[in-house]
């Protein structure tokens, strides 16, 4: 057993090295920008199975009539080399020219699924082109390095688990395939799942055309030069599900004597919304009501005493990831609840506020803790 596991972690480290050497020579290669487009440089081909099939079904007609001098067996051993340079061309102009445009990175939760939108500009028709981001390869080998753990730490009770058997399903699901591209501008959406929290590069997008029968693979791989900012993955948590409503009962505690002390000249006005039976006439729009534009009432916003202070110190005791995510779904929620909440990390504070610009700048400094 340990054989095997040295074994396939020495393939493993192998791989890990040959990758970083294609990636250290694609940087050089097709360096990272926002705008790409698809020439000679950045084209690799390589023959499918089929065609490495008909490659040497080819070459075995050539030598059987050169052998057996049989003018028929060379002639369409000939004639199959002409079409097999044909659709390789073919193979090769199906992608040739192609433009692309990357404006925005992602933004989402750990195990969410997103979508990378992207702008592709074709001055001709273009047919069965995929899209994918390579994210199988990572997912196997996380997999695998766990049940290695797994392994090690119980030589008794052998893992149940088959990674590799129930993970490339996640591959076909993370692809996009155009049967045909039209002429202009062409809006797509690469799928994208987040894996790891953090705030890094989000790779390199894998274009693969097989178009012209099949026997030709025509591939390349993009750098757009965007980022992904990872949240952590939303975990509720019953001490700060406790906090919010608190903070919940303090708010609706304080909502009448807010209606009942409201003064105009000190709150700020926020917007109208339609008059509801038992609402005070004073707030009313009667500017909008003499231009026939119906009862309308102006809302403001104050303060409330209802706030909620998220402390990274203050939760219980857990794992980084596990205090994070829990600090995740509580500023989820808050948002959702629009409840005041301010976020206390070790290395930074951010003061109180319910806005949405707060909330993504509260779950952007998890990601990057």
């Amino acid at each position: 057993m340990f054989s095997s596991i040295s074994t396939g972690s020495i393939i493993a480290s192998l791989k890990s090295v040959l990758h970083k050497y294609f990636n250290a020579w694609l940087t050089r290669r097709i360096p990272q920008a926002s705008r790409q487009q698809i020439n000679h440089r950045n084209i690799f081909i390589m023959p499918t199975r089929f065609g490495a099939g008909l490659l040497m079904f080819m070459l075995l007609l050539f030598l059987l009539g050169t052998n057996y001098q049989n003018n028929v067996i060379i002639l369409i051993s000939y004639l199959l080399v002409s079409f097999f340079i044909v659709v390789l061309h073919h193979s090769f102009f199906n992608l040739s020219g192609l433009q692309f445009q990357a404006t925005n990175g992602l933004q989402g939760f750990v195990d969410s699924p997103l979508y990378f939108p992207l702008v592709i500009t074709s001055k001709k028709v273009r047919f069965t082109i995929s899209f994918s981001f390579d994210q199988a390869r990572v997912k196997t080998e996380q997999v695998l390095d766990h049940s290695v753990d797994e392994n090690k730490s119980s030589k008794r009770k052998p893992s149940k688990r088959k990674p590799s058997k129930s993970k490339p399903s996640n591959s076909a699901l993370s692809k996009i395939t155009l049967a045909q591209l039209e002429i202009g501008e062409n809006n797509i959406r690469i799928p994208y799942r987040i894996c790891q929290r953090g705030q890094y590069p989000l790779g390199r997008v894998l274009i693969i055309s097989e178009f012209g029968f099949g026997l030709f693979k025509a591939w390349t791989r993009l750098d757009f030069a965007q980022q992904v900012t990872a949240y952590p993955k939303p975990i509720a948590n019953a001490w700060t599900d406790k906090q919010q409503n608190l903070a919940i009962e303090v708010v609706e505690n304080n909502l009448e004597s807010y209606q009942d002390s409201f003064q105009s000249g000190q709150d700020e006005f926020h917007q109208l919304q339609h008059y509801q039976l038992g609402e005070p006439l004073s707030r009313v729009a009667w500017k909008h009501v003499a231009q026939g534009q119906g009862w309308l009432t102006k809302q403001y916003q104050q303060a409330l005493s209802g706030k909620l202070q998220l402390d990274f110190e203050r939760l219980p005791n857990g794992t980084l990831e596990q205090r994070l995510s829990w600090l995740s779904y509580a500023i989820k929620d808050c948002s959702t609840k629009q409840i005041a909440f301010s976020l206390k990390l070790p290395n930074q504070v951010v003061e109180y506020d319910h806005s949405a610009q707060h909330t993504l700048k509260c779950l952007t400094a998890l990601a990057r803790y």
